[in-house]
């Protein structure tokens, strides 16, 4: 059985730097789309992922597409709402940017989204950051969407409060 590598846990990494999170997160292979199950939400490699809440990354090959978070439900409820393609939900913000940004389609309607998920389950993988506590999942989350420059990048960051974030993590 090969192990599946696409969670980190928090306490594994909390002290190294946001650089070196950002390098682990390039050597990392994530969990292709197209092959991710719900059981995959709530186990890794057979163990519970506990308590399942934390920062998720969405990517193409290595280049980071997405930073999302997750504090008051959990993976397995969370990262399924990102891939509801009607036009009025609420919850699919990776579909519309991919469609707005990836795909570059002018309006974010229902067939744009279906062909924004399609190519999510094509080319993306997921990663997970479990977190056992909350306290630092917002702070580790705008990090990342600072840092790594995620299509769902900060669009106003100013110096200063990137510098809070910094030293905020």
């Amino acid at each position: 059985m090969t192990k599946d590598d696409y969670l980190i846990e928090y306490s594994d990494i909390e002290t190294g730097s946001i650089q070196s999170l950002i390098d682990r997160l390039d050597q990392i292979n994530g969990k292709d789309l197209n092959e991710l199950r719900v059981q995959d939400l709530s186990y890794h490699n057979g163990e519970p992922i506990w308590p399942g809440q934390g920062v998720y990354i969405f990517r193409k090959g290595k280049r980071i597409l997405y930073v999302g978070k997750v504090s008051s439900m959990s993976f397995t409820e969370r990262i399924s709402k990102h891939f509801d393609f009607r036009s009025f939900a609420w919850m699919n913000t990776l579909l519309k940017l991919i469609s707005k940004k990836e795909l570059e389609h002018e309006t974010q309607d229902h067939d744009s989204l279906k062909r924004a998920s399609r190519y999510a389950f094509e080319n993306l993988n997921l990663i997970l950051i479990n977190f056992e506590t909350r306290d630092r999942i917002n702070r580790t989350e705008r990090l990342l969407r600072s840092c790594a420059r995620p299509l769902n990048k900060f669009k106003n960051l100013t110096e200063k409060n990137f510098e809070k974030l910094l030293c905020e993590y």
